[in-house]
């Protein structure tokens, strides 16, 4: 019997992973290009639809930068007509006393500052002033005006600073015999050596001054770009016609009122596209309006280039689809250990990944996300400190008028005593005095400079007080060679004095000492004075007290010293009602020696 032999059965070959990626990518970018060449014709307009939408909130965007920089300016040009020399020294005579001549002279010398100041702003239709006695001063060329003042002294009462806009109406005055649309800014109006309300400023901008801002925005050849109102109203329009019309009726106008991103709509039997963008500083929105024929008009060129450009991309992935395999896990990799140092504190990382895939998008939006956590932590330091340095100025404001004005009474004391040799020494100290604490603007100084500062702060109160105050510093030379902020220690010993030492009976006394213990500064501040109980130096700390005068430079310092240094620097108060009260101030030296101006 003959045997035939049986071939054992072949095994199936199996693909390696190299080959199963190139199998995958060829079956996939096939299926994907042969999709995209038959939906492609059908999305193409809703491709153009979105880059227009893109597009026109970029121009949105841009219309709406150049109104905030058109009012910035012209809240600029407010602030330096408020601070005009010639005006403020008119207004200040003018409301010391009148009469008709001395009124028509304030009149045209005001009027040739506020002319001065208009001239050459394109935007500026009007400079209107109104003093507190009701007399009104202009830029020139306009009559008929009308006092809408009033409103403005009430809703400003009470501030130092008041500032607001009017949104689009009719003007309060006449150029070449007519009315016209304008938005007007109103900023209350103070004298600078006294810091009195002289009166109120008016700027006018008119509504051609706004349209030429986006004049030059397109939105393709035939859209159109407008501003209206809270009312549905147009306030700004390339084609004067349009003006004040209402667009309630308008098929757009729920689209724009929903602050929808983008909508098509039909109108007259053709489709447009709406897009607005709020402008919140005016209370308006931004509309602009494209025909949908315009937008797609060259879907058809556009999807035969985009189906070619597939094909080819399909050939060149293919070709290189072993580097991708080898490649693939890399960018992850790199995007693992960034993040790892991201959580480690490392905020100048940067994710260095040029791919135009999905890990480069990630990439992207990473390093997005970093350097806006680490700006708005920058910003957050940066407002923090200049919030602290206006509390400083606040004190200063403090400090400068009343301070002044006693030592100048004092001096004027003096002076009929015939003691001249005591008024040259008050000079130099109050001269001295004020140079430290202008300083150049800069809120670094040396410790040597504090201290000498608060020394001559003392001497100046010594004259005022004559025997009922006295002093004493006894200061570890080595902490001279230190920086510290500036008028760290004034508040604390005019605090002494006046809260303290004031309503004593008998002579007063200020030691201030200062050593260094385990690297850092420590410096007290004593008296013995009335004292304070503890409830008191509980409500100086609290964050719900008032901004008194007793509790603000205290509280105010401690705050800056925890900025610039950390919590566990600060003030610490310890008092006995009856006996006195001892203020501690804690410094580091070393970072204090760092510090820069």
């Amino acid at each position: 019997m003959n045997k035939t032999a049986s071939s054992a059965p072949t095994q199936p070959r199996r693909l390696s992973i190299h080959q199963r990626i190139m199998l995958f990518f060829a079956a996939a970018l096939s299926l994907i290009i042969i999709a995209l060449a038959i939906s492609n014709y059908r999305i193409s307009s809703s491709i153009f639809i979105d880059k227009t939408i893109d597009s026109t909130q970029q121009n949105l965007v841009l219309v709406s930068e150049q109104l905030n920089l058109m009012f910035d300016n012209a809240e600029n040009y407010a602030k330096i007509a408020i601070q005009n020399q010639t005006i403020q020294q008119t207004l200040i005579a003018a409301s010391a006393g009148t009469d008709s001549y001395s009124d028509y002279q304030r009149y045209i010398t005001v009027q040739n500052a506020l002319s001065s100041l208009a001239d050459g702003k394109s935007f500026v239709n009007a400079i209107i002033l109104y003093d507190m006695n009701h007399r009104i001063y202009d830029s020139g060329g306009i009559d008929g005006i009308t006092d809408v003042s009033l409103p403005y002294f009430d809703r400003f009462k009470g501030s130092a600073y008041g500032i607001a806009w009017d949104g689009t109406k009719p003007s309060n005055y006449y150029r070449d015999y007519r009315q016209a649309k304008v938005v007007s800014l109103f900023q209350r109006f103070n004298s600078q050596m006294s810091g009195a309300q002289l009166g109120i400023l008016q700027l006018s901008i008119d509504e051609p001054s706004i349209s030429r801002q986006y004049a030059n925005v397109r939105l393709g050849d035939t859209g159109q770009l407008f501003i209206v109102g809270p009312d549905g109203e147009i306030i700004s329009h390339p084609d004067s016609n349009y003006l004040n019309t209402s667009i309630r009726d308008q098929p757009y106008y729920s689209i724009i009122s929903q602050r929808q991103e983008g909508k098509t709509f039909l109108m007259n039997g053709k489709r447009y596209l709406a897009v607005s963008r709020p402008y919140e500083r005016m209370n308006w929105t931004i509309v602009g309006i494209v025909p949908i024929e315009e937008i797609t008009k060259d879907k058809s060129v556009l999807t035969a280039r985009f189906t070619a450009l597939g094909f080819c991309f399909v050939l060149f992935a293919l070709a290189l689809t072993p580097m991708l395999s080898k490649y693939a896990m890399r960018p992850l990799k790199v995007i693992r250990e960034t993040v790892k140092k991201v959580q480690r504190g490392d905020l100048d990382v940067t994710l260095n990944l040029h791919s135009r895939d999905e890990i480069g998008q990630l990439a992207v939006e990473f390093n997005r996300m970093v350097s806006r956590t680490k700006s708005l932590m920058l910003r957050s330091v940066e407002e923090e400190k200049r919030r602290k340095e206006l509390e400083l100025a606040a004190i200063q404001a403090q400090i400068n008028p009343h301070f002044l004005y006693n030592t100048l009474e004092s001096i004027c004391g003096l002076a009929e005593l015939g003691r001249n040799d005591d008024i040259i020494d008050l000079v130099n100290q109050l001269a001295g005095f004020y140079r430290g604490v202008l300083s150049k603007g800069s809120p670094i100084i040396a410790m040597e400079e504090e201290l000498l500062m608060t020394q001559r702060y003392l001497d100046i109160l010594k004259v005022r007080y004559a025997d009922k105050l006295e002093y004493r510093f006894d200061v570890d030379p080595s902490m001279l060679q230190y920086r510290t902020l500036k008028l760290l220690l004034q508040p604390i010993v005019e605090n002494s004095i006046y809260h303290g030492l004031k309503n004593k009976r008998g002579k007063g006394r200020i030691e201030l000492t200062g050593r260094i213990e385990q690297e850092r500064m420590i410096i007290a501040v004593e008296d013995n004075g009335m004292g304070m109980p503890p409830e008191t130096i509980q409500s100086i700390f609290s964050a719900r007290n008032g901004p008194d005068a007793k509790s603000f430079g205290l509280k105010s310092t401690d705050e800056r010293i925890k900025l610039y240094f950390g919590q566990e620097y600060g003030v610490e108060i310890r008092s006995v009602p009856g006996e006195g009260t001892r203020v501690t101030i804690t410094l580091p030296t070393r970072q204090a020696g760092r510090l820069t101006e």
